[in-house]
């Protein structure tokens, strides 16, 4: 036992020196590239700019993460239930499969245009953008994660005569709770990228179209700083998501 939590330490140290070592490697690098490329600004330079950024940083960040957001819980719960009742279905998981397969390849930048006209320019088509982004991670992680559930938990909620709504929730989501939190790791990646991808495309706010607007006017320091938020909140949150798997996963295990 003891063995055991030294070395748990021993990895979770080890961790922790390794993601110290890639970020300073990645401020090393992003600080050659800036002496070669003149739009790209080095660190020190884009953190003198962040004092500039702070009028349109918290409007664009309400709007991005807010997007982002309910476009991410949308996604994590039409996929859960959308895999559940997939899944347990010989017949509609043998029609659907294909197509969820391949809807989870396509990439969703170019369903944006449908959305625009469907739903207009405003955060509705931003936030559709996200959904369908994040939506086929959890979808295709739980339909198949719920085909490997044993049949003797289906049978016993058949001869309890439970309801499909109590058996959603007491029988196929404990089942599939490790592949569910794997495709809500990768959803919210997802929602978040597919969020910036709508707005430097077309939209009326959010940090996405700041960046645009500070490309435009040259104002790249500034640039960086938006764009260093944005990496600095994403890796925060899959850091996160990714620690609660592993210790959902201990605890199965």
């Amino acid at each position: 036992m003891a063995d055991r939590a030294l070395s748990a330490v021993r990895e979770r140290y080890a961790t922790m020196a390794l993601m110290i070592l890639v970020a300073v490697v990645g401020l090393l690098l992003w600080q050659l590239a800036s002496t070669w490329v003149f739009a790209l600004p080095g660190p020190l330079k884009t953190l003198g700019a962040f004092k500039h950024v702070r009028a349109d940083l918290a409007p664009a960040a309400f709007a991005t993460f807010g997007n982002a957001a309910v476009g991410f819980v949308l996604a994590v719960t039409v996929g859960a239930m959308l895999g559940v009742v997939f899944g347990r279905s010989e017949y509609w998981y043998r029609v659907l499969n294909p197509i969820v397969v391949v809807g989870g390849a396509v990439p969703k930048i170019i369903i944006y245009p449908i959305l625009l006209l469907l739903l207009g320019l405003g955060p509705p088509s931003v936030i559709g953008m996200g959904f369908i982004g994040g939506v086929f991670s959890v979808l295709i992680n739980v339909m198949v994660a719920v085909r490997h559930i044993k049949p003797v938990y289906i049978l016993v909620g058949r001869s309890l005569n439970v309801t499909p709504w109590r058996a959603f929730r007491r029988i196929y989501l404990p089942a599939v709770a490790l592949p569910l939190l794997t495709g809500v790791r990768l959803c919210f990646g997802l929602t978040v990228v597919n969020v910036i991808f709508a707005e430097l495309f077309a939209a009326k706010a959010g940090m996405g179209k700041t960046i645009m607007d500070y490309y435009g006017v040259g104002r790249y320091a500034e640039m960086m700083v938006m764009i260093l938020i944005l990496f600095l909140v994403a890796m925060g949150g899959s850091i996160l998501l990714w620690w609660l798997e592993r210790r959902v996963r201990r605890a199965v295990t």
